[in-house]
């Protein structure tokens, strides 16, 4: 844990800080530059952008830039919010300013599970005194979300740090930042210090971003992307409405598009008519005086809370939601990268479904409680029981064993191949006495694909009356690719006006009867068979029949004419 300075910090640091000035310090800051990234680990850090959590974004933006760093220059990495959630002195020096060391600083930024508040004052405050031991040119890069949430001013803060002499420029990024205070406030650190403030929706333009902050620390020009003058000191004035969500008592506001807040008349107890629906929190509005109850909707919850607007008043909403934020970023064993083409589900401790999801990092607000959550993919599956206590952001991993199976079939070895009418079953092995198998799944296109575990199977194709079987090891997080060869041809049968055409096989038993193989009802017949021997019977309408012997070959087609 860092120490903390407060307002007396930035008085105690004023003469130090003229040290910067030196002829001594000018002379070091030749040398390179010292920069301490800042990361906001609050639990809002579970949110998503382009079907990613930001914490993800972040670590994969933060991968990128590390390629790209100057060695001469030094780094360090200063955390807060990802170890309590509700300490506002939760902020830690991770990496010390130090030589550049790329692997023990990814190493620090993927193991951080953020939880908890957004301290961004006092983390500037202890940037200052980590990089005030320094003589080389000093400056913070503040990747945040949202806005400060504990006592002080951070904007005000900063520009203490400024005034006092305290010798380093912040530059800041905006990461997916909705609520216009929190990105004025974000605006304000990096122009009172003299830094540069960048957006970033999504980890793509956060890794943009963060390769432009690291060029301006280098001495690049770059362009602020905050207003030369601060914005409006209220973006909600003359509003009467004013609505904010917690997850938990003493957290952060949620900053997220998705609340929802109803507004309808009060009806008892419970709701009446609809009035209106805001989006978005925090929200402000305008909205007639009168007695209401507030459906506040966040993704698959629901709370209900009694308003009261009264005329000439303003009426402040602040909800608590006794929830928190779950994401799954599912693995496959035996494989790289995120699963997709899944389906996550979430059930509560009575085994009823209560929230559903088809992305491939899913995000959930959930009501406190037990709960277990199944990722399928295919015909692989698996679950994992977890628990959500209010103000929780959790991400509960999953590993699923699920390799692709990719079924052709072909006519003959090395074609052609069958382009319609097949039918492709996956099946387990044969039981030991000697049944066939539980089927597992089926498909019915050219190139049939299936999501299975891992271990054996046999593939059972059918086209027409021809049969074929392959058997297979399909492996967890790989492709297993199969053909299997029907060794089968077409035959067309073509009948001067047959009610009925039979197939049997040529060879007789012991009984003297052929093996009767299809049948048909129209007096043209088109239909694969395995390659051999076959007998065609035709029988007319005055019951007479007619017979003809037939060879089929492995790909290809035969023709057979019968008359009365």
């Amino acid at each position: 844990m860092i120490k903390v300075f407060r307002r007396s910090f930035v008085a105690g640091l004023l003469s130090l800080g003229l040290a910067l000035l030196s002829p001594h310090g000018a002379r070091a800051q030749a040398q390179g530059t010292d920069t301490i990234l800042v990361l906001d680990a609050s639990g809002s850090m579970w949110g998503l952008v382009d079907g990613q959590s930001k914490i993800s974004a972040a670590r994969q933006a933060v991968d990128a830039i590390l390629s790209k760093w100057n060695s001469a220059d030094r780094l360090g990495v200063m955390v807060y919010g990802h170890r309590s959630k509700g300490d506002c002195k939760d902020i830690e020096l991770m990496v010390p300013v130090s030589k550049f060391d790329p692997a023990r600083i990814k190493a620090a930024i993927d193991g951080i599970n953020p939880k908890g508040k957004t301290p961004i004052s006092d983390s500037l405050r202890a940037a200052a005194e980590a990089l005030h031991s320094t003589e080389n040119k000093a400056n913070v890069i503040l990747v945040s979300d949202g806005i400060e949430t504990c006592a002080p001013d951070p904007c005000a803060a900063a520009a203490e740090l400024k005034k006092a002499g305290i010798g380093f420029t912040a530059h800041v990024i905006g990461l997916d930042v909705a609520d216009p205070a929190a990105k004025s406030q974000l605006q304000c650190i990096a122009r009172a210090t003299g830094g540069v403030y960048l957006d970033a929706g999504n980890a793509a333009s956060l890794t943009g971003a963060l390769t432009k902050a690291v060029a301006a620390t280098q001495g690049a020009k770059v362009a602020s992307e905050a207003p030369p003058k601060p914005a409006a000191a209220d973006p909600y004035l003359g509003k009467n409405l004013r609505g904010v969500a917690r997850l938990a008592e003493g957290l952060d506001p949620i900053s997220d598009e998705d609340v929802n807040w109803g507004i309808y008349k009060r009806a008892g107890d419970e709701k009446g008519e609809h009035v209106n629906t805001f989006y978005g929190a925090p929200f402000a509005d305008n909205i007639a005086p009168g007695d209401y109850i507030v459906e506040v909707s966040y993704r698959q919850l629901k709370r209900e809370f009694p308003l009261k607007v009264e005329k000439g008043k303003p009426a402040a909403l602040d909800v608590i939601l006794d929830a928190g934020y779950v994401t799954s970023e599912g693995a496959v064993a035996g494989g790289a990268g995120k699963v997709d083409d899944v389906v996550w589900q979430v059930a509560d401790k009575g085994g009823k479904v209560v929230a559903q999801e088809y992305d491939a990092v899913p995000r959930f607000v959930l009501a406190a409680g037990s709960y277990t959550l199944t990722l399928t993919k295919g015909q692989s599956k698996t679950s994992k029981p977890f628990t959500v206590a209010a103000g929780d952001s959790s991400n509960v991993q999953l590993t699923i064993d699920v390799g692709k199976l990719i079924v052709t079939t072909t006519y003959a070895e090395g074609g052609p191949k069958v382009e319609k009418d097949l039918v492709v079953a996956v099946h387990q092995p044969a039981k030991p006495d000697g049944d066939e198998g539980d089927k597992v799944a089926q498909e019915y296109d050219p190139e049939s694909k299936f999501d299975l575990p891992g271990g054996s199977y046999e593939v059972k194709v059918t086209v027409g009356e021809a049969r074929g079987t392959a058997s297979t090891e399909v492996k967890s997080g790989a492709p297993t690719r199969v053909t299997v060869n029907l060794n089968a041809g077409v035959v067309g049968i073509k009948t001067d006006g047959a009610q009925q055409v039979d197939i049997y096989s040529a060879e007789r038993d012991l009984n003297d009867e052929r093996k009767h193989v299809a049948v048909n009802y129209d007096a043209t017949y088109n239909v694969a068979l395995n390659a051999g021997d076959y007998v065609a019977v035709a029988t007319f309408a005055d019951g007479q029949k007619a017979e003809k012997p037939f060879s089929i070959a492995a790909g290809k087609r035969q023709t057979v004419e019968i008359k009365q």
